[in-house]
């Protein structure tokens, strides 16, 4: 198995520092979180040669472009867009796997008031379509993911389960999207998730690794001997990356959260 960590966790003052920390830790790779806009050629750079100095790979970009794929805002949906496809291009050019997506964060949620959106499900169907469809031309361009990310029902109405999020790519037909499947919110959205983690083997892609509490994977009771074991069934290839908050000391809090994860693995014939 692949662990990578989530930049923002370690608390360094540049990408070089960064890789360093994560593979003192013995991580795998690192995940890159870019806030606010697309990725440019400055830190494209600067992310290649960490990589170069240390052997660890950007696992995957968690951003990388303003807005949502679902914004309600059709001009900013397409900022949206194109700020993927630009991002998609520096990925490929520094090793990651993908660009990471949820539909959208934070910007409507049919649990909460007023309950109900400004667009009807047919209606955001349509437009999360449309920019799948849009992106994939530049994903399929340059060979690399788009990493699509259901979230909980409190922070998205649109994409909450993994049969979601796989449903929409078998409309849109391409290999170069794939489901990220984070571990917090599958607690909340899915059934079984043992059988998810089996059933859409073929479109996931990535992971996230957070427990039930949202900290760091053995601090809440999510059974992840259980999902571990699962994961390595499918065969599966990627990177599981920490996506999360960490209680206590940081370094201390993946290391020993990340040997707790690897004392879970087995042999599987």
């Amino acid at each position: 198995m692949k662990y990578a960590v989530q930049d923002k966790l370690l608390h360094s003052s540049g990408y070089l520092e960064t890789f360093k920390r994560a593979e003192q830790l013995n991580f795998d790779g690192v995940e890159i979180t870019a806030i606010g806009g697309a990725l440019n050629e400055e830190i494209t750079k600067e992310i290649i040669t960490a990589s170069n100095q240390t052997g660890l790979v950007p696992s995957a970009i968690c951003g990388g472009y303003r807005n949502w794929i679902g914004d309600f805002n059709k001009e900013k949906r397409l900022e949206a867009v194109e700020d993927i496809g630009i991002s998609l291009r520096f990925a490929k050019e520094m090793g990651a796997g993908g660009v990471i997506a949820p539909a959208a964060y934070g910007m409507f949620s049919k649990k909460l008031p007023p309950f109900q959106p400004p667009r009807d499900e047919q209606g955001d169907k349509g437009d999360l379509l449309d920019s799948l469809n849009r992106i994939v031309e530049h994903a399929e361009r340059y060979n690399i993911n788009l990493f699509v990310e259901p979230l909980n029902r409190y922070e998205d109405h649109m994409m909450n389960t993994v049969e979601q999020a796989v449903a929409l790519m078998k409309e849109v037909g391409s290999d170069r999207l794939k489901v990220m499947a984070d571990f917090f919110h599958m607690s909340i959205e899915e059934e079984n998730i043992d059988q998810t983690i089996s059933e859409y083997a073929n479109f996931i892609g990535y992971y996230h690794l957070a427990d039930s509490n949202r900290y760091q994977p053995g601090k809440g009771h999510t059974d992840f001997q259980s999902y571990i074991k699962s994961i390595q069934q499918t065969k599966y290839q990627g990177y599981l990356s920490f996506e999360c908050g960490l209680k206590g000391d940081v370094y201390e809090a993946l290391q020993v959260s990340l040997a707790y994860l690897k004392s879970l693995e087995t042999v599987i014939n």
